[in-house]
């Protein structure tokens, strides 16, 4: 266990350090939200963290707890209005790339791809931007493989989640993120183990913004 915890660790740190040099290697400028959060941009955002597992929702508790790195490939699906409202905002579709490593309880490994819907709040020249989402995913791990919990019972499960987070904007490019996430895992009743993993948790993490792919 302790071996497991140790090898977290050292991959998120490794990934912190990647992250940190490749922000401040870019160039720092007066960055505006509403030229990040318009129509078509395109994000790539890295976070990586803890998730408890809890008893909270499920039929049978289960203890398990794993250190969660996600990437996630965002478009911004519109630009904000010229509203003043707190509500004012954009959408944005991601794709995730998701890997756990577990260090406490069945299992070694969850891992799969997920798509979420997101929500910016975006008000002018603003340098905080909140935002929420959601989604669904599909994984594959192997804590089926242990017949004594009879929360996960096969290979392939699913992830609905919910998440919120805000992204400090660091420069013209780049914003620090910070998220905390409900993160479900079940089968949907497709095996008679579905007892089914409720888990809240942290991020950290940075995004990286480019330029529009159509102008």
């Amino acid at each position: 266990m302790k071996g497991e915890r140790m090898k977290a660790f050292r991959v998120f740190t490794i990934f912190l350090l990647v992250f940190w040099i490749a922000c401040f290697a870019a160039p720092v400028g007066a960055s505006e939200a509403e030229d990040l959060f318009v129509e078509d941009r395109i994000s790539l955002q890295g976070v990586s963290g803890l998730i408890y597992s809890s008893t909270f929702l499920t039929e049978r508790p289960i203890d398990m707890h794993y250190w969660q790195t996600n990437l996630r490939l965002g478009r911004m699906l519109g630009t904000p209005s010229e509203s003043d409202s707190f509500f004012r905002g954009n959408w944005e579709a991601l794709l995730e790339i998701t890997n756990s490593s577990i260090f406490k309880g069945s299992g070694h490994y969850i891992g799969g791809i997920t798509g979420l819907l997101r929500y910016n709040f975006v008000q002018p020249d603003a340098k905080v931007i909140p935002y929420f989402q959601a989604g669904l995913g599909v994984v594959y791990n192997d804590v089926y493989k242990d017949m004594s919990q009879i929360a996960i019972g096969q290979a392939i499960e699913f992830t609905p989640q919910g998440s919120l987070g805000v992204h400090f904007l660091l420069s013209e490019h780049w914003s620090f993120d910070t998220e905390a996430i409900f993160h479900h895992i079940s089968n949907a009743n497709l095996n008679e183990r579905n007892g089914g993993v409720n888990a809240f948790g942290g991020f950290i993490g940075f995004t990286r913004f480019f330029d529009k792919l159509w102008k």
